[in-house]
């Protein structure tokens, strides 16, 4: 991509005028123009796609201009370097405006796409949901809160989830030209039923099912399998740390924890100690921890392997939540395991802390 200069947005104003903009911009391209307050003269900001950095500028005198080709409307990431502003919005063909204020970026004001306007439609009654399920989880995930409010709160929690995949079911069910729906549908593939997942995707029109959203439902639709505790396991490959093909049937007679976690993830954080003493008491006794990392960055996976001693066979790619192996195993969330035996039968899943300790002894004896 490649910066707009001022006096070229002024230039194509001129010429065209403002009810012109997106005819003049073409039919594959975006010029997203930002008026922001309070923001430092001359910091940058950053466009982002799937944490890769696509487009960047430096913000003068509380203006910005980025111009780009776009196949087909997609969302983006915004943000400002070494801050808290961060914002998403749907880019798309045409002229853009951006408006926000100095640490307000989550209200910004997003002008010119209609995929915009269909996201702010389906979160509009999200927000309401949001806030129910931070309130019950601040109850539901505090050891210091009494487990008989938890009891009550576990269910609501439940209940307020479901809600929200109901909203975003009927919104994709209802707009089947929307690349909103193929975003979210791809997004919580895992979340709703195989079933409902075909059906919604075979209702998507031709140019959605073409997307980049699209055309990934569609490969989790050719992997998925979801195999249950007495089924047999499913093979996979991927690359560990030295860029090796790994197969997890290359273990095939040991009892494998297959383990899916993130250096991000804290609840992934919390089981290492678990982790570390089951491979160190019984890794001797034929016992092999798999780990599948969900990180976007190989840096970022490497250094947690290394600060925090994880010596057991790690696997990656780039795909993160969309490599093989969380379509395959229908990973909803992390962290998530599986611990399958000398026999290549899954016997548990989702192990935590002690429990983990004494179903992997249990079983080895």
């Amino acid at each position: 991509m490649k910066r707009t200069t001022l006096i070229g947005i002024l230039s194509f104003v001129t010429l065209c005028g403002c009810n012109e903009n997106k005819k003049a911009v073409g039919d594959n391209e975006f010029v997203l123009k930002g008026e922001l307050e309070g923001i430092e003269n001359e910091s940058w900001i950053y466009l982002m796609l799937n944490e890769k950095i696509e487009d960047s500028t430096k913000i003068e005198n509380g203006e910005f201009s980025m111009k780009g080709y776009i196949e087909h409307p997609k969302e983006y990431n915004l943000m400002v370097k070494n801050s808290q502003n961060y914002s998403r919005l749907w880019l798309e063909s045409g002229e853009i405006m951006f408006q926000a204020k100095d640490g307000e970026f989550d209200a910004a004001t997003i002008s010119g796409s209609d995929s915009q306007k269909e996201s702010e439609k389906l979160w509009k009654p999200i927000w309401e949901y949001r806030k129910k399920r931070d309130s019950l989880s601040k109850i539901v995930y505090n050891d210091e809160i009494k487990d008989s409010l938890k009891i009550i709160a576990k269910p609501e929690l439940k209940k307020v989830m479901q809600n929200r995949l109901k909203i975003e079911r009927e919104f994709i069910r209802n707009n089947p030209q929307s690349f909103v729906s193929a975003s979210t549908l791809d997004l919580y593939s895992t979340s709703f039923s195989n079933k409902t997942v075909t059906e919604l995707y075979n209702n998507f029109d031709e140019n959605v099912k073409n997307s980049v959203y699209g055309k990934s439902i569609k490969r989790f639709l050719e992997l998925y399998k979801n195999p249950q505790i007495g089924d047999p396991y499913i093979d996979f490959s991927m690359t560990n740390e030295n860029d090796e093909l790994v197969k997890l049937s290359d273990f095939d007679g040991k009892l494998i924890l297959l383990d899916f976690w993130a250096s991000w993830c804290r609840p992934c954080i919390e089981e290492y100690p678990a982790l570390k003493k089951a491979y160190s008491s019984f890794k001797e006794d034929g016992f092999e921890i798999v780990s599948i990392s969900q990180d976007q960055t190989k840096k970022r996976w490497l250094k947690s392997i290394e600060e925090n001693e994880l010596n057991w066979v790690n696997l990656w790619e780039e795909e993160g939540r969309k490599a093989d192996p969380y379509l395959i195993y229908g990973i909803s969330g992390i962290p998530d395991n599986f611990l399958i035996d000398k026999n290549g039968i899954i016997v548990a899943r989702n192990l935590r802390g002690e429990n983990l300790i004494q179903k992997v002894k249990e079983v080895l004896e």
